[in-house]
């Protein structure tokens, strides 16, 4: 500021004969170069359509899983006599119309079981306990833990109680998964990212799918069963589950590569 002010006086002193108006505006930039330099750099906001995004980072590339031709399945079968067996055919006929144990099944239903370890799955199923007010308690025929360990609860030409509308076509695998608080298909998120899981998994379902001719459509999660094409209940009962949403189904499905 004082440099300023001596170059305006030695302006008058030189005789340049400026006139008032000049001077004054020549003080006025001075004084708002001034704080512009006290208050620092301009801040002048960017546009509001203008955005910035980060510059593209490398990504690796999962190796494909490793799926076993033949899955290893440990046979762990739950009590299934002659008390459950009636119970599931006085099911059937109430729901199904047919009053039989058997199973012929077209299709596979997958789940998650709200619980992270194989012997609390196993033990809610061994207990036969009502639900719904009704008997047979639920079950499913397989159980795939997180470390790949396939179990076999019920052979898979028994009716098990583990959707309704569909227990009459469907076997019912379980994979050892809790939703712990998150969103629904989080669970199932998490089973397709945990690699011996999703590997035994896979091995499975294509090892079923050979067995009885199902196709890679007619493997669905709970949450679908509602429209499936082979739901039927003459109880007129629906499902409320909503584990194994389709976009983690068709994601399970692209694992697939069981032949036509």
């Amino acid at each position: 500021m004082a440099v300023a002010a001596a170059i305006v006086a030695a302006l008058l002193v030189l005789g340049l004969g400026l006139d008032q108006g000049l001077l004054g505006r020549a003080e006025s930039a001075t004084r708002d170069w001034v704080d512009r330099a006290r208050s620092g750099p301009s801040r002048t906001p960017a546009p509001a359509s203008v955005t910035t995004s980060p510059a593209p980072t490398a990504t690796s590339v999962e190796p494909p899983l490793d799926v076993p031709a033949a899955p290893l399945i440990v046979a762990d079968h739950l009590r299934f006599g002659a008390t459950r067996k009636v119970e599931t055919a006085d099911y059937a006929e109430r729901h199904y119309g047919t009053r039989t144990s058997r199973l012929r099944p077209t299709m596979i239903v997958l789940h998650y079981s709200e619980s992270d370890t194989y012997a609390s799955v196993r033990s809610q199923f061994a207990a036969d306990l009502p639900n719904r007010g009704e008997t047979p308690g639920t079950c499913a025929h397989y159980v795939v833990d997180q470390d790949g360990t396939i179990h076999e609860l019920v052979p898979p030409t028994l009716v098990c109680r583990h959707t309704v509308g569909l227990n009459h076509v469907a076997i019912g695998i379980e994979f050892v998964q809790s939703s712990g608080g998150h969103d629904p298909r989080w669970a199932a998120q998490q089973v397709l990212r945990r690699r011996a899981q999703a590997a035994a998994g896979v091995a499975l379902v294509e090892h079923l799918q050979r067995r009885f001719s199902i196709a890679d459509d007619d493997v669905i999660g709970h949450a679908m069963a509602n429209d499936a094409k082979g739901f039927r209940d003459d109880e007129g009962w629906r499902n409320d589950h909503v584990d194994w949403q389709r976009p983690e189904v068709v994601a399970f499905r692209r694992l697939l590569s069981t032949a036509p």
